[in-house]
């Protein structure tokens, strides 16, 4: 209900006014004359007493402009336009005739107390509304209504109300009356969708407004009705109307994926009867070339395995071959450890005879001789050479000069 009302009041607010313009419902029209040109007619008077004849004149100039400012300020602006469609009211100091009507067209007002303020609209007037309440038996619903309006009596219509005041009148009374006649969720007048007219609703509209504000109500329709009880069944309803063709739709896409299930078996089945001798020949060959396979390989695999063993073999003999006669070099090798010594002790020499070529000089002089060279000594020993070429007590062999200022 809460939420219904809240609706209620935002349509109301943004619909009950559109397409009315209450300037355009009611127009008001300001009086513009003035008595304009007093003073000049007062300043030729002035002039008219005091000046001589001869320049009387003057103050007729005068009197020509008051009379001009007076036309212009007071008789031009007393015409007051009445547009077709529309009443003028004629009112007496602000206070509107009881008789006195105007014409449309152009109106001369040239007595001052007398004067159209307002203009009234005859055309009808519609205004949307959207209304919200509960029945009798407390179901909440929602009435979007239209009516239609005329103003008949435009001297009651300006001095009781206002547009905006007589478009809240009509809604509080079409509110008012719409829900009285809606006594029961389950009465058929609920919606109201299709019906273009609702006389009784106009009759009891034109009682309560046309008395008082000089308005007739022409025509009330109810286009639509919000009934949440109603629209969640027909919702609920919806639902199950589209869960039954579910339901259905998929019994037959199982009934027809069943079928399509079983002829498949039985077109893999008869693929199969016939496939069956094919497998089996396939099957023998199958059988004959993995035997042969196997026969290949496992020839393939002793000639493999008989040469890498007669491979080895043959390693091993070279192998043993190479030991024995390296035995046999050894058992001679030590059979001749005294050649051997005796070829150490060559080599030997051989290698201090080398170091001393390398060390000694070229030249050099024993006893005060020169001209011995390395040669002398040879078949010493490393102990005899180091005395002869040192002593504690100096040197017994001098270099040659020659060969020391070289070095």
């Amino acid at each position: 209900m809460v939420g219904m009302v809240t609706d209620s009041a935002r349509e109301t607010l943004k619909e009950q006014f559109r397409g009315i313009d209450e300037e355009e419902v009611l127009r008001f029209v300001p009086d513009r004359r003035r008595f304009a040109g007093i003073g000049p007619l007062l300043m030729g008077l002035f002039l008219l007493v005091l000046l001589p004849s001869v320049l009387n004149v003057v103050a007729y100039l005068f009197f020509l402009g008051g009379a001009l400012a007076f036309g212009a300020r007071y008789v031009l602006n007393a015409k007051v336009d009445v547009p077709e469609g529309y009443e003028g009211v004629l009112c007496r100091f602000g206070e509107p005739y009881e008789n006195k009507e105007t014409r449309n067209g152009r109106n001369w007002l040239f007595r001052f107390s007398d004067y159209i303020p307002y203009l009234v609209s005859k055309r009808d007037q519609v205004v949307d509304m959207h209304n919200a309440n509960f029945t009798a038996d407390y179901a909440s619903i929602g009435i979007s209504s239209q009516i239609v309006f005329q103003v008949v009596d435009a001297k009651k219509f300006i001095a009781n109300t206002t547009p905006a005041g007589i478009m809240k009148s009509l809604n509080l009374y079409a509110s008012y009356i719409a829900l009285r006649i809606i006594t029961s969720v389950e009465d058929a007048r609920v919606k109201f969708s299709g019906r273009d007219s609702l006389d009784n609703i106009v009759a009891a509209l034109n009682d309560h407004l046309s008395d008082d504000f000089g308005i007739e109500v022409t025509n009330v329709s109810m286009p639509s009705a919000d009934n949440q009880i109603l629209e969640d069944l027909e919702e609920i309803r919806t639902l199950l109307k589209e869960i039954d063709a579910m339901k259905e739709k998929r019994q037959v896409r199982l009934e027809s994926a069943v079928k399509a299930v079983e002829s498949e078996l039985r077109t893999k089945r008869k693929q199969a009867r016939r496939l069956t001798p094919e497998l089996q020949q396939a099957k023998i060959s199958l059988d004959t070339d993995i035997t042969e396979l196997v026969n290949e390989k496992r020839q393939e695999v002793l000639i493999e395995a008989r040469r890498k063993l007669e491979e080895g073999a043959s390693e091993l003999d070279r192998d043993l071959a190479n030991f024995r006669a390296r035995l046999k070099k050894a058992i001679s090798l030590q059979n001749s450890l005294e050649a051997l010594k005796r070829n150490f002790e060559l080599r030997t020499s051989k290698l201090k005879r080398r170091a001393f070529n390398l060390i000694g000089p070229d030249q050099v002089t024993v006893l005060g001789v020169s001209g011995i060279g390395t040669g002398v000594g040879l078949g010493m020993s490393k102990d005899v050479v180091k005395n002869i070429l040192s002593d504690g007590s100096g040197p017994l062999v001098d270099e040659d000069p020659l060969t020391r200022a070289a070095g």
